[in-house]
């Protein structure tokens, strides 16, 4: 396979996404489950012996210790650019054809992969990025995203009882975010920044569901990329703080809730949407059900994230943020018109795209 169909093709305009069944060689896929499971086996290693030391002591772990468990927990991190990961995406492969075919043009230089795992666990009260637990938030925890958000700079305000205080909204709102990201660029016009497409490669079977698949809100780039259209008509910025996106839901159960996309758009899928106790509306996610060697391409613009694992096995995943090597300069991690049109980097998708809008006016 080198490239997709013309069902494909619409199938990818319409819903955001497309899943391709069985592109990675699965030598190729086990050869980075190696690695993930042998990264976290020296993780336990590091942090055993630093318990058994502590325990011979009789006292607690010291900071020598903790240093060598969170360089550990760094190395396991770092191994998204090990030659093994890199190869789900080597530049030859039937995977990136179909991609640099459908885009009519090559990717940048992919730098790595984020390797996202989630471990077996119960409904908790952990509280999650939009500010409410992830034992009351519907969908087996699923709260949606879009990529390039500041997302605080100290860890999620757990208390429900007591807001932060003001020391503590201080540090959580400076820059940069743990993630990285700022809370505007002005020079953009922008407060988010946008790559091209998510790359995402199952590691693990994810074919049930309750493997922690990752649901995607399908459908809802065309809304995404309508509520870009009308904030750039409104004058910017692009993004939270821009027309009609507050950046903060202070009614969330830790007053601080994050929104991670618009949410007039949220208001778009009530239907089938749950409800939690103080009326706030969930959309109902389309989860991914996948195995190793499939790959699923998705549009930055469709809100995607991950889902609690309730069976017995830890859920691996590779993700890879892809840029068309055609966008302009200067605009290589931040494009706004690409925010208000899906569609203007994926020139082999433009036949497909002119045909479906010319049937829609």
């Amino acid at each position: 396979m080198t490239e997709l169909s013309v069902e494909q093709k619409m199938s990818f305009y319409e819903n955001g996404y497309i899943v391709l069944p069985g592109i990675v060689p699965i030598d190729t896929v086990n050869a980075v489950r190696r690695l993930v499971n042998r990264g976290l086996g020296h993780l336990r290693s590091k942090a055993q012996t630093a318990a058994m030391v502590a325990r011979a002591a009789e006292t607690s772990i010291d900071a020598l210790s903790i240093d060598r468990i969170q360089e550990a927990t760094l190395q396991s991190m770092r191994a998204g650019t090990d030659t093994a990961v890199m190869q789900l995406v080597a530049p030859e492969s039937d995977l990136m054809n179909v991609i640099e075919d459908t885009l009519g043009c090559p990717v940048r230089e992919i730098t790595g992969a984020q390797l996202a795992t989630n471990f077996p666990a119960d409904p908790s009260a952990q509280i999650n990025e939009s500010g409410y637990s992830d034992e009351n938030t519907p969908f087996r925890g699923w709260h949606g995203h879009l990529d390039g958000l500041w997302n605080g700079a100290t860890s999620i305000h757990q208390d429900t009882s007591t807001p932060m205080t003001e020391d503590e909204w201080q540090a959580w709102l400076k820059e940069p975010a743990r993630n990285g990201g700022l809370k505007s660029y002005p020079d953009h016009g922008t407060s988010i920044s946008n790559f091209t497409a998510l790359l995402g490669i199952p590691l693990s079977d994810q074919s049930e569901l309750g493997s922690g698949n990752l649901g995607l809100l399908t459908g809802a780039h065309h809304d995404i990329e309508r509520f870009f259209q009308k904030q750039r008509e409104a004058g910017g910025p692009l993004g939270p703080e821009g027309p009609e996106w507050k950046r903060f839901d202070v009614d969330a159960p830790n007053r601080c809730g994050l929104r991670h996309y618009p949410e007039t758009v949220r208001n778009a899928f009530r239907q089938n949407a749950a409800k939690t106790a103080d009326g706030r509306i969930w959309p109902s996610p389309t989860f991914m059900q996948v195995k190793p060697g499939d790959a699923i391409l998705i549009l930055h613009a469709t809100p995607h994230g991950a889902s609690r694992v309730e069976g017995p096995d830890p859920r691996f995943m590779a993700y890879f943020r892809l840029t068309s090597a055609s966008r302009p300069a200067g605009n290589e991690s931040i494009y706004p018109d690409a925010l208000c049109d899906n569609w203007l980097e994926w020139k082999g998708m433009r036949e497909t795209v002119d045909r479906i809008r010319q049937r829609s006016d």
